[in-house]
């Protein structure tokens, strides 16, 4: 099982490489990737991401090593029949407002993951979460440090985070061997 990804060393990471990409919006493009894309590579994504990047300079490569770890989680949660995938977005040791900023960055690059990959489908339900999180992606992020504030926005990032599950084992069933009730008995 993997872990969460840490906030705080990722964002590190790509601020060090040749991108206007914040690290939320870029794992969302991630994510909006793997829900249509049958087999991403790492370049992939970082060829959506980052301008340029010199291997030879000691911190591009250490940050382009951080980033393959990103993939390879991502590519892991969204795997796990455990539902054990989360966005890549300021934790609580921040304040409110930066992890409501980094939810909308997150949905931005999400939808724009989805975009660059045409998504195609007639589902309903899964249209209309990609509406939802399209609406998430342009809430006005100022928000006061709260208790109900805090519990609306973690209960938006479980709606966005079980969406984004639901999008992609939609669009992308799993490959998991499933054992049907039947054979149980």
């Amino acid at each position: 099982m993997s872990q969460p990804i840490n906030y705080d060393l990722a964002k590190d990471a790509i601020q060090k490489l040749n991108t206007d990409d914040t690290i939320s919006s870029a794992h969302g493009l991630l994510c909006g990737f793997y829900c249509v894309k049958q087999d991403i590579q790492l370049d992939d994504w970082l060829n959506e991401v980052i301008v340029t990047i010199d291997l030879q300079n000691l911190l591009e490569k250490e940050s382009h090593q951080v980033l393959a770890e990103i993939f390879n989680n991502t590519s892991e949660q969204l795997a796990d029949p455990t539902l054990n995938f989360w966005p890549v977005i300021a934790d609580d040791m921040c304040t409110l407002r930066e992890q409501a900023n980094t939810l909308v960055e997150w949905c931005q690059g999400f939808l724009v993951g989805l975009g660059l990959s045409s998504v195609e489908t007639t589902d309903e339900e899964v249209l209309e979460m990609i509406k939802d999180i399209s609406e998430i992606a342009q809430l006005d992020a100022d928000l006061l440090d709260s208790e109900e504030n805090t519990q609306d926005l973690y209960e938006i990032v479980e709606f966005v985070r079980i969406g984004v599950l639901f999008i992609q084992e939609t669009l992308q069933p799993s490959k998991q061997d499933f054992i049907s009730p039947t054979q149980l008995h």
